[in-house]
């Protein structure tokens, strides 16, 4: 089985591993547009990298609280602390955020990128993902590059870029 992982933020390299962890006999690939995956991540949180909160719990969460209550109900702060240890990194709490307890967004960009590579994650850099089409046997990428499951991970408006990919059923 192709898992393809669009985006090579946090959140998708997070979801490589979930992906290859839970699926053994799968080939897992993450698409990135920059150089190297995780820029990004090196300035969060003032390059301190604040992984989680102690109040990531739905009564805390603005907005449509039905879109997030399965993702915050299924993956508290304790699972995410609990994913981060299993690759070897430690954290601490401060002001209700949980930091790496080297206090640097380096070292939970080393432990996703170590674990990918540790699991056989491959990683496509400098390669901008413009088109992901559904057929019946699958998906295709930017017309040539087939797929038989996508996790689309490029990240939200919030950022500068925010995903261009343009997705067809």
């Amino acid at each position: 089985m192709k898992i393809s992982v669009i985006g090579g933020g946090a959140s998708g390299l997070a979801a490589a591993i979930e992906a290859e962890r839970t699926n053994k006999n799968a080939v897992v690939t993450v698409f990135e547009k920059n150089p190297r995956v995780g820029k990004k991540l090196l300035v969060t949180g003032n390059g301190r990298c604040n992984l989680t909160n102690v109040n990531a719990d739905i009564e805390f969460y603005y907005g449509d609280a039905s879109f997030a209550e399965y993702a915050l109900t299924k993956y508290d702060y304790e699972s995410n602390i609990e994913f981060f240890n299993s690759m070897g990194l430690f954290t601490f709490s401060e002001e209700n955020r949980v930091y790496p307890m080297s206090g640097q967004a380096s070292s939970v960009l080393d432990a996703l990128r170590f674990e990918c590579e540790n699991l056989g994650v491959e990683f496509l850099c400098d390669t901008f993902v413009s088109t992901v089409k559904r057929n019946e046997n699958g998906f295709l990428i930017n017309g040539s590059i087939k797929s038989d499951k996508e996790i689309i991970a490029c990240g939200g408006k919030s950022s500068k870029i925010w995903c261009q990919c343009y997705c067809y059923e």
